[in-house]
């Protein structure tokens, strides 16, 4: 009993190491390789083998895999950002909701700027100083902010069908044919299950944010100022703002792409093929590939927005060098992960959950959720999970892989926002100015608790409607 205790206490006080020293503002990039160290070491392993082959592995791996729909998704925000699109359309939102409905502004224009694939990193640059015009405007609390600002951008639009998201997008890239390497879903995997969760999601987190915000302001809570909000209150309105269209016209192009280019390109090739046999070749192979949808939402940045031509070069310089260090923050807890998934105690966490009795969808729901939470990211712990999930739940047990994709995209959103994520903190922290103890509470009912609901409505679903897994 006590052997196999004392792995499972190393594993999680390593992690329990990992998430207290993010938590009080140390780099991920330190802490991670840090935090692998201190528990491989204390489970007898190498610490130079351990840093340099399994730490640097799992680094290198989701780096290779995923740097250009970091890169190039990150060049896209800091176009849309630079050309003050994303303020326009946070500004537009929150000017035809008005101030009495603060809160829901402020969520829908978050939902708006991610479901239209921009980073949520950039929305939330881009929509706190409009939720400290609103929420200062209708006397609100501020530590609310974070919680409306993460309800709208990682929860019902990051994993939703459709979405160009990451979180969306990382399954196509595991759930393929074993001989043949075919994707077996896409972007828009259970998209009939995302039509009834999404708008379920939505309308919980809504209503408890409401309620929340409005028994805090009985209870005399009301709003104050920062330092820092002068300096995000002028940031709002750039000199040359673009019209709404023009706006929105990259976001639609990217969500276009990305949902209709592949099957449309396919459909139009044998018309194509008479005329010219390169061209419809092309067109015939054109792959379910988000990468393609993203580069085409950047040429349409620069073709309707005057001030991401401006300073094309630099912008786009810039939004891959955000893209390399947000990929790199990620890869290191997938590093971290890779460390962890090697230790005995991990590995008899894996057998546990992923062998869970009864239905392989629920089963894949909570070994998802466990490794998220592991890894501190939903990106993260989609990458160290699907490779274990793939040969057991779609090979070995036939679960369709559309439904998997969906589930497995809900579910990595919901214990992966506990207090170490790397966007909750840098959220509260750098962003919004606050503190876990004062606004963590109602972001972990909205970012944590919610998806648990929508993951369960999905499962159900499936079961509910056997022909949904197809769609």
């Amino acid at each position: 009993m006590a052997d196999s205790l004392y792995p499972l206490a190393v594993l999680l006080a390593g992690i329990g190491l990992l998430m207290t020293l993010v938590v009080r503002g140390k780099s991920i990039f330190v802490t991670a390789p840090l935090c692998a160290l201190v528990i491989g070491t204390l489970s007898g392993r190498d610490p130079v083998t351990l840093l340099s082959g399994t730490f640097a592995g799992g680094f290198a791996d989701y780096m290779r895999n995923f740097y250009l729909l970091f890169a190039i998704g990150a060049a896209f925000g800091r176009l849309l950002e630079d050309a003050g699109a994303a303020t326009s359309i946070a500004n537009h939102v929150g000017h035809w909701l008005g101030r009495d409905r603060a809160c829901l502004s402020v969520v829908l224009a978050c939902a708006l700027l991610t479901y239209g694939g921009v980073s949520l990193f950039v929305v939330g640059f881009a929509v706190f100083p409009l939720a400290v015009q609103l929420f200062r405007a209708a006397d609100l609390p501020r530590r609310f902010i974070p919680a409306a600002i993460a309800f709208g951008s990682i929860t019902f639009t990051m994993t939703s069908a459709g979405s160009p998201e990451i979180q969306n997008l990382i399954p196509i890239k595991y759930l393929v044919d074993s001989q043949t390497r075919a994707p077996l879903t896409d972007a828009r995997a259970g998209w009939k299950v995302s039509l009834i969760v999404a708008p379920a999601m939505w309308l919980l987190g809504q209503w408890y944010l409401e309620r929340a915000i409005r028994h805090a302001c009985r209870a005399g809570e009301r709003w104050h100022d920062l330092a820092s909000d002068l300096n995000n209150t002028n940031a709002t309105m750039p000199a040359h703002a673009p019209s709404l269209a023009a706006a929105l016209a990259p976001l639609v192009t990217t969500v276009l792409a990305l949902n209709t280019l592949p099957p449309l390109s396919h459909a139009v090739a044998p018309w194509v093929t008479p005329f010219s046999q390169g061209l419809g070749t092309v067109l015939s192979s054109m792959p379910e590939d988000p990468v393609l949808a993203l580069f085409l939402g950047v040429i349409a940045a620069l073709v309707f927005l005057p001030g991401a031509r401006l300073n094309a070069w630099t912008g786009l310089s810039h939004g891959f060098l955000n893209g390399l260090i947000a990929i790199a923050a990620t890869a290191s807890m997938v590093g971290f992960g890779a460390v962890v998934k090697e230790l005995p105690a991990f590995l008899m966490i894996v057998e546990s959950v992923t062998r869970i009795p009864g239905d392989p969808l629920i089963g894949a729901a909570i070994s998802v959720a466990i490794i998220a939470a592991i890894a501190g990211s939903a990106s993260g712990g989609q990458g160290i999970a699907l490779p274990l999930l793939k040969p057991l739940y779609v090979d070995e047990l036939g679960v369709a892989p559309r439904a998997l994709h969906r589930v497995v995209s809900i579910a990595s959103g919901t214990l992966d926002s506990l207090p170490a994520n790397g966007y909750v903190v840098m959220l509260i922290q750098n962003i919004c100015g606050e503190t876990h103890r004062r606004a963590y509470a109602p972001l972990f009912v909205t970012t944590v608790l919610l998806p648990v609901v929508g993951t369960g409505m999905a499962i159900a679903l499936f079961k509910l409607f056997p022909t949904w897994t197809l769609s």
